[in-house]
């Protein structure tokens, strides 16, 4: 049985209450788990600003020359619990990511894809990725760039929904021009003021030519919904907007404006659907039959409540990729595909809901649309009809292993009050992640733990299994 040994790489400045704690504590945790290891304090002691990714890289270098062949990434502030505390040993084929249940998050996560506090890599992964980037300084988004290193190098938790959608016709809209207009009949009369569902099976595309992808530190860039499903007036339907989000709009008849949303990236087809309860006045919304969960931070409440009646819209014609209601081509058009669109004037069940990947739920149904044999009523624009075998990605994360924290007290210096503690140089890492990382724009093979510039001014010894490194950037 090969013998591992353990890096434990802790970024540092100015944390020395912590620092006494993290040690013998941490340490006690790993000695009793039989691993055995090596902590390296990597101090940034310069006058720039703080680089945790740079100083990670460092201590994982200097970890892997001292024998380590794997190592954790480990926060200063985070110490394992005894009682359902954290595996350390060696993460095997894929990055691990243990702190997953989190003292200061309610024993939770702080969001869907949350890859910080405590994550195990070990040499090979590390030669893969080329660890943490270097050029995110100050505070936040360097563990967001290494999980999206682990999503390019195929070491991240992609699922798929069962389905049978082979050979599958859909409409492609092109963002300007392309829209379908699907006339009223009697069958969806009434239909979003009492009992309903909807549900379309769509894959969204940014359109970065018009307007940037909204985020937490712009004050510049306006926020935008793109129509997927509407009836216009006080608009209701599913659009995708700027923030990277799929949302649901409706009124009720005093037009009262509820909205939901979810986090979803382009480029995948999602199964969304919403549906609506007169008698309990709750919506629920569906991504790929589970219902958006506000508490991993990629999605708004559901079910959501309504006052008084839903608005209704007459005679009105359902648009798909447009609105009347915004006929410019900033606001008016979405661009990507359609795959389904259906209807019911009841509210679908969770199960229903759940298996809708699989058999489609058939009582009620008051709208079915079949792009392979489009009616001869419904008006299309400037819609491409292509062909192909659709998969549908249910998520990406991490791979993790249930760990329990408790969080030490530190200064809150991430998103505080919807806005980042840290301000322009958050938002400045914010950008360059979503921006740049995201969309490919960056080559994280030459900025990494390959291209480290250091100058190391000395070492200490803390304990006979932690070490001091103190270096300049």
């Amino acid at each position: 049985m090969t013998k591992h040994k353990l890096g434990v790489c802790v970024p540092y400045r100015d944390r020395e209450i912590h620092m006494h704690e993290f040690i013998p504590r941490t340490g006690k945790y790993l000695k009793e788990q039989g691993i055995d290891f090596q902590m390296y304090f990597i101090h940034q002691v310069d006058d720039k600003l703080f680089n945790r990714g740079a100083t990670k890289n460092i201590g994982a270098k200097i970890a892997l020359e001292d024998g380590c062949d794997y190592v954790c990434f480990h926060d200063i502030d985070m110490i394992p619990e005894l009682k359902g505390g954290a595996d350390y040993n060696h993460p095997g084929d894929f990055p691990r990511h243990i702190a997953t249940n989190i003292s200061q998050m309610n024993y939770g996560l702080k969001y869907h894809e949350y890859f910080g506090g405590s994550v195990i890599f070990s040499k090979e992964h590390l030669e893969a990725t080329n660890g943490y980037s270097n050029d995110y300084w100050d505070w936040g988004m360097e563990d967001d760039d290494l999980f999206w290193r682990c999503h390019l190098e195929g070491l991240t938790d992609v699922t798929y929904l069962e389905s049978e959608l082979d050979n599958q016709t859909f409409a492609r809209f092109n963002g300007d021009t392309s829209k379908i207009k699907i006339p009223f009949n009697r069958k969806l009369r009434g239909l979003t003021s009492a009992d309903h569902s909807i549900s379309v099976l769509v894959r969204n595309q940014h359109q970065n030519h018009k307007t940037g992808i909204f985020l937490i530190g712009d004050a510049d860039i306006k926020y935008i919904e793109h129509p997927i499903f509407r009836i216009p007036g006080y608009d209701y339907g599913l659009s995708f907007n700027n923030s990277r989000a799929i949302s649901m709009t409706y009124w009720n008849n005093f037009n009262k404006h509820n909205y939901m949303w979810i986090k979803r990236y382009a480029d995948q087809w999602s199964w969304v659907t919403v549906t609506f309860d007169k008698t309990n006045k709750l919506s629920h919304f569906y991504l790929n039959g589970s219902e958006v969960d506000s508490k991993a931070g990629y999605g708004s409440p559901s079910p959501l409540n309504w006052d008084s009646n839903l608005k209704s819209y007459g005679l009105q014609d359902i648009y798909l990729g447009h609105t009347p209601s915004f006929p410019d081509k900033l606001h008016g058009y979405f661009k990507g595909d359609i795959a389904k669109v259906c209807a019911w004037n009841r509210c679908l069940t969770s199960d229903e809901v759940d298996s809708m990947n699989r058999v489609i739920p058939k009582g009620n149904k008051v709208l079915d649309l079949n792009f392979e044999n489009l009616q001869e009523d419904i008006e299309q624009t400037d819609v491409e009809l292509l062909t192909e075998d659709i998969t549908i990605p249910n998520s990406i994360i991490p791979y993790r292993i249930k760990g329990r924290f408790r969080c030490l007290p530190h200064k809150d210096e991430g998103l505080v009050n919807g806005k980042w503690a840290k301000g322009e140089t958050t938002a400045r890492n914010e950008k360059r992640y979503v921006t740049q990382m995201q969309q490919g724009k960056i080559n994280y093979k030459e900025d990494g733990i390959k291209q480290l510039k250091y100058k190391l001014v000395g070492e200490e010894i803390l304990t006979p299994w932690a070490k001091m490194i103190n270096i300049e950037l």
